[in-house]
């Protein structure tokens, strides 16, 4: 089946158009500068990522029960308003109030994880179904290389401009030749990529409202109450079926560690390629390489998730991971890049390789709440990460000046804590996987 064939999927096309426009955002190369440009610690950082995960642990299952009983577009297009709304409390909260920029960034953190909670597993499962529907369910590893390459040629020139806009001496000379004062600092500059995104935002909502679904025909007495019971009935079958199902649950599993330990690593990205030496103007190109990265090799992970068996894949990966977290805390200057190049790599044929076998093995009638579990388990490492990381670095930092906590030799010397955590989760979860395999395969 040709492209051209696959965009006239209407459910598939806004798919894509969704996902790429709903992660195109402009300051997501500058993300912990652009937060400690407006005033909050690295410790503040890390824990309003904290809440960010809270909020879609304690959404996520839910959201994706309640997309299978009340249907699934109208929580993507939930999902996209409220998207909208945390951007423009960013775009417009002034900052000379410390506590109250903490404040709304708090509540940006909450909507921000209810609106991921919302989407999360819907759009997807609302694609896949369209798909299934049609017997071309086989379609769906293309459709996400499709996606990967989509959302990365775009990612391109949303990190190069992103990057360009915090970059002073760049700005200065737009600004200059559109007859307009210079900005002498990132904090003059320091919405421009948020407002940028909030244009972005938009995109997003046009998908969401032109996605197709049939309308839920649930029985006649079935009120708000009778749905949302239904809902937490649904949520509590699906978590029994996954937990006695090891197949999924170990695909879970494996996902939720690589997930959210490189999530927490690439949260911080911008602050790694500061501390390794890295100009903030070739941030945006380190971005767009990645991107490229993406579109080169997408095809190649797709391959790998397809084709190679899941047990010699996790291990590979998972020893892989491993020495390239062990590279990237060694904080090389300037070649630091190539570790955060190859995880990316990884992290990308993971994600694949997951889709792939969790769709193949889930049920249309729960497959939003299954994709919502997924979400959860995730987002459960993701906070509990989070708390660590920050208190770790509270703790080290005590043992460095201001001096050397400014010259990011705290930060880099914190990496270190990424290597034993996730080389413990990983042998830990394929220790209890190995014993439960000898009992009976699992793959």
């Amino acid at each position: 089946m040709t492209l051209k064939q696959i965009l006239q999927i209407g459910n598939v096309r806004n798919f894509l158009i969704f996902r790429s426009s709903y992660f195109a955002r402009f300051y997501y190369p500058i993300f912990t500068l652009l937060y400690l440009d407006y005033g909050l610690s690295l410790s503040q950082f890390a824990m309003l990522n904290v809440v960010w995960a809270a909020t879609i642990v304690l959404a996520e299952v839910p959201s994706g029960a309640f997309a299978d009983t009340l249907g699934r577009k109208k929580l993507v297009v939930l999902s996209s308003l409220v998207m909208f709304v945390e951007i423009a409390m960013i775009a417009f909260v002034p900052t000379g109030n410390p506590s109250l920029v903490f404040a709304v960034f708090f509540i940006n953190r909450i909507l921000s994880g209810l609106a991921m909670a919302l989407a999360s597993g819907a759009d997807e499962a609302l694609a896949y179904d369209t798909l299934k529907d049609q017997g071309k369910e086989e379609l769906w590893p293309r459709v996400l290389q499709i996606q990967l390459r989509l959302s990365s040629t775009i990612g391109i020139f949303v990190t190069l401009i992103g990057a360009a806009m915090y970059d002073v001496s760049f700005m200065a000379s737009v600004y200059q030749s559109l007859g307009f004062t210079a900005p002498e600092s990132t904090q003059e500059i320091m919405r421009i990529p948020v407002y940028a995104t909030l244009v972005v935002a938009l995109i997003a909502i046009y998908a969401a409202l032109n996605m197709k679904e049939d309308k839920k025909r649930l029985p006649e007495d079935s009120g708000k109450v009778a749905t949302t019971l239904a809902s937490l009935k649904l949520t509590l079958n699906t978590g029994k079926w996954i937990s006695s199902t090891p197949h999924v649950l170990f695909i879970l599993l494996f996902y939720a560690l690589f997930e959210h330990t490189s999530r927490m690593f690439f949260t911080m990205n911008s602050q790694y390629y500061t501390a390794i030496n890295v100009p903030i103007i070739y941030i945006g190109l380190i971005g767009a390489g990645v991107s490229l990265l993406k579109i080169i090799l997408a095809g190649q992970s797709r391959r790998l998730a397809e084709k190679m068996a899941p047990k010699a894949f996790i291990v590979v990966m998972g020893l892989a991971s491993i020495t390239t977290y062990y590279w990237i805390s060694l904080g090389w200057s300037i070649y630091g890049v190539i570790p955060a190049l190859i995880m990316v790599f990884i992290i990308m044929t993971m994600n694949i390789f997951i889709s792939y076998h969790l769709n193949k093995n889930t049920e249309s009638h729960h497959r939003a709440t299954v994709l919502s579990f997924k979400g959860l388990m995730f987002n459960l490492g993701y906070g509990s990460i989070g708390i660590l990381y920050a208190y770790y670095y509270k703790l080290l930092s005590q043992n460095y000046t201001s001096e050397e906590i400014e010259a990011n030799i705290a930060f880099l010397d914190s990496l270190s804590s990424f290597v034993y955590y996730f080389a413990f989760l990983f042998f830990a979860v394929s220790a209890v996987f190995y014993f439960k395999d000898k009992k009976e395969p699992i793959f």
